[in-house]
Formats: C-alpha cells, sequence, structure tokens
C-alpha cells in the first residue's frame, strides 16, 4: 500500500489515510511509526490483536521510505526501531523540535483553546543528556541486559545507549561484564540507574520478586563487584516489588548497601535525592528548565504543589516570603524536608486535592504564585476547581501530557484565567515525549 505521511500525532506515529481503491478499508486513518510530514511510503497493513483492524484506524509497518523528507536523519543508536525507548531518531533534532511543537499546538486547539500565545521552545543536548536509565535483565538460558521491545515484552540486549550519560554508559558496560560472568544474582529482573555526571556519582537499584536470604547475602556481593568496576557506585539496595495482576504495588526494600542518596547541583543548588525519589532525567538542561518554571516568581506567598524534593521549592524561598510544598510520595517527602531545612517553607505531607481543600475551608490567603507540576493525569476536574477556587495570581502549570494539559488549562481558562505564555521543552530528546510549561494568570 502506497501513502503520503499527513502528520506526526502523539505518540510519534505518522498519519496517513488509506486511499479510496482499499475497498472497505478506504478512508480510514492509519498510523505508521518510524516515518516523517509528507514522506510517500509503502507500507503493510497490521492486524489489531483481534484479526481485524480497529473500527475507526489502522497501524501500519513501514516496508521503504519512496519520498524521503529533508527533515530524515541517520539514527544515532544501532538498536532504534527495535528498542522501545526512543521514537523520533530518525529526524534531525531541529525537525523533533518543530514536530513536538505542532503536536502541542494542535492538542491544545482540539481541546478547544484558541488565541494562543506563540510556543517557545527550549531544547538542550539531543544525546548523552539522561542522567537516569532503568535495564531489564535476562539471566537463563544466557545473559542479556537491555530495554524492552517497541510494544512488546521481548528484550533488546543492548551495548550502548547514545541518550544516557557516558558515566551510565561505562556502568552499563560492567553490568554487561558481570552479568556475562555470571556475578549479578539470578534473582533480579530488573535495574533503576541515577546519576549525578558532576560529581560523579551513581544510586542504583535493584529489583527482584523473591524475599530470599541467599538473593540479599549474593546481591551485596554484586554490589562490591560493580563499585569495584565503577568506583563512581556510592550505594545501592535490593527492593522487592511483586508481579503478577494481583501482586501488591507496595515495594519492600530487602537490603540498603552503603549511601541510600546523592546530591545533585542545579545551578546554584544542591538537592538530596533518594533512591526511588523522582527527579527530572535530563541533565543538560535541568537548571535552564528550573530557571523559566520559576522566572519572575516574587511575592509573599508561594505553594509548590506536586514538590518532589524541592527542585522549583528551593529556588522559591529566594524571592518568596515563605513557600509551602506539598509531597505525598513518602520517597521524596524526607528529601524535600532536608532540602528545605532551615528556609522560610513549610512541607506538608499530603495529596494536592486535600492540601487545597484544607486551604479553603481554612481561609487562607491566595497565594502570589502556584507551580503544580501533576504526574501524567493531570490535576484532573476536581483539583483545577479546587485551584481555581484557591484564586491563585498567578499559575504555572507543567506538563508531560498535552492532552491532559489542555483539559486542564480549558478549564482553569474558563473560571477565569488568561494564559499568557505558553513554552515547550524538549526534556526527552529522540522520543515523542516533552514538557510544557504554561503560565496563567487572573
Amino acid at each position: 500500500m502506497k501513502l503520503t505521511i499527513e502528520k506526526i500525532i502523539y505518540g510519534g506515529q505518522g498519519l496517513a489515510r488509506i486511499p479510496e481503491t482499499e475497498g472497505a478499508q478506504a478512508g480510514k486513518r492509519i498510523f505508521i511509526p518510524f516515518t516523517l510530514p509528507g514522506e510517500q511510503v509503502a507500507v503493510d497493513l497490521l492486524p489489531s490483536a483481534h484479526g481485524q483492524s480497529h473500527r475507526g484506524y489502522a497501524s501500519g509497518h513501514l516496508l521503504q521510505v519512496e519520498k524521503a523528507s529533508p527533515l530524515r536523519a541517520h539514527p544515532a543508536c544501532p538498536y532504534f526501531t527495535r528498542c522501545g525507548g526512543c521514537h523520533l531518531q530518525h529526524a534531525t533534532y531541529a525537525g523533533q523540535v518543530e514536530i513536538k511543537r505542532g503536536v502541542l499546538r494542535e492538542t491544545l486547539e482540539r481541546a478547544g483553546l484558541q488565541h494562543l500565545p506563540e510556543i517557545s521552545a527550549r531544547y538542550g543536548d539531543p544525546l548523552a543528556y539522561r542522567n537516569r536509565m532503568r535495564l531489564h535483565l535476562q539471566t537463563q538460558p544466557n545473559f542479556a541486559i537491555g530495554y524492552r521491545e517497541q510494544h512488546a515484552h521481548t528484550l533488546v540486549p543492548i551495548a550502548q545507549c547514545p541518550i544516557v550519560t557516558p558515566l551510565l554508559e561505562r556502568c552499563l558496560d560492567a553490568l554487561r561484564a558481570l552479568g556475562e560472568a555470571k556475578a549479578i544474582p539470578e534473582g533480579i529482573h530488573e535495574m533503576e540507574l541515577l546519576a549525578n555526571p558532576d560529581t560523579p556519582t551513581i544510586l542504583l537499584s535493584a529489583f527482584t520478586s523473591q524475599n530470599d536470604p541467599q538473593l540479599r547475602a549474593h546481591s551485596e556481593t554484586f554490589f562490591a563487584a560493580l563499585s569495584a568496576q565503577v568506583p563512581e557506585l556510592a550505594g545501592a539496595a535490593l527492593l522487592q516489588r511483586g508481579t503478577g495482576r494481583n501482586a501488591s504495588p507496595e515495594t519492600q526494600t530487602l537490603l540498603r548497601w552503603k549511601a541510600q542518596s546523592l546530591h545533585y547541583r542545579v545551578g546554584a543548588y544542591s538537592y538530596r535525592i533518594s533512591l526511588g525519589a523522582f527527579f527530572q532525567v535530563n541533565s543538560s538542561l535541568l537548571a535552564s528548565f528550573v530557571a523559566l518554571v520559576t522566572e519572575d516568581a516574587r511575592g509573599q506567598k508561594a505553594w509548590d504543589l506536586y514538590a518532589g524534593v524541592g527542585l522549583f521549592a528551593r529556588v522559591l524561598t529566594e524571592s518568596f516570603s515563605h513557600v509551602t510544598a506539598v509531597e505525598v510520595a513518602v520517597a521524596a517527602v524526607e528529601d524535600l524536608r532536608h532540602n528545605l531545612a532551615g528556609l522560610p517553607a513549610t512541607v506538608v505531607a499530603t495529596t494536592t486535592e486535600s492540601f487545597l481543600q484544607h486551604a479553603l475551608e481554612e481561609r487562607r490567603v491566595s497565594p502570589d504564585l502556584a507551580i503544580l507540576d501533576p504526574p501524567r493525569a493531570g490535576l484532573g476536574m476536581d483539583g483545577v476547581n479546587l485551584l481555581a477556587r484557591c484564586r491563585p495570581r498567578r499559575i504555572v502549570y507543567v506538563s508531560c501530557d498535552p492532552a491532559t494539559l489542555s483539559r486542564d488549562l480549558k478549564a482553569l481558562i474558563e473560571s477565569g484565567y488568561r494564559l499568557d505564555r505558553l513554552h515547550m521543552v524538549d526534556m526527552f530528546p529522540q522520543t515523542y515525549h516533552q514538557e510544557t510549561v504554561a503560565v496563567l494568570v487572573r
């Protein structure tokens, strides 16, 4: 089947329409990964999981690019198209940025948002930027370490990853060597590494589904062996996490080995980050990102409503008389308290909705600024309504999902706010993911 790609959608796939000559499938939208706008391509139509195309759309497999886009580039990674981590390495970096700006604008407009401000783009290094990597392991019949395949659970063994920092790549080399020497315990099925490339320091979380004393002993030996190969390894932990549909989502720490946190400098500030706490992954863009979120921020009272370890709240204490930092994740709250100790700030360990509800009940003074950086699900209608009733003078909404952002922005604008500035921040080059910073004022 010959098609012309109209555009790239959120998710990184190209959108085309099945030609009228294709009978019952004619006119359907078809999504094809690894294509670019304007390209003419040859495609195979893929069946759905039930053996038929979806009612409103179909999926395609790219066979050949017959007329390439000027944005097409040679991927930096030999595993691209197999590994599920990256989606846009076939585009120039300038092309990726423009694709993401277009996706953001279209998503907002489709939600009914009109008269949008110009979307500025912020970006940094397109490669070697990630300070965190999550690796899957296979020990039988042969050792392998790598990432999951696109849309599958199949392991793609890797020997390199161009988007992570050189320190993490060096740690990957050491892990491969130890695994091939059978020095990694068989019960470990997944690892997450967090690196501070400046110090340099690494923390390792190793995950298992077992609670076995022998595994704990073997893991301690493994951590020591890795430290001998990678002296930057400051600490590690063995964590038990359930598997299967009925497993408990809670994670239990079975073993702590040496340091359980590291210090990460962003601009003028240093943050303690413990194993398991969320932190932004882009080492090259982080200082610029924080400056963008907190620019022109000053006044008496500020709320940081999904504070994490205090990435924004720490900066806000320099320009506000008092900062309230709200965080519910246990892994982050103690770091948040540590990072804000001795400063004009209060840490509230609860959900954002609970905090806003209590603020209304206690008739607290409306803040000069509210920063929110919610998870992918966004603030939600209940949260939006509560926040609007609290009437912060200025809202900075940081989002990793254009669809939920659009929904929440529309509701905030309908409640009396005006969208003043809009920034697409490319925190995740080579992937379809993006951050948006939206500034609203009353």
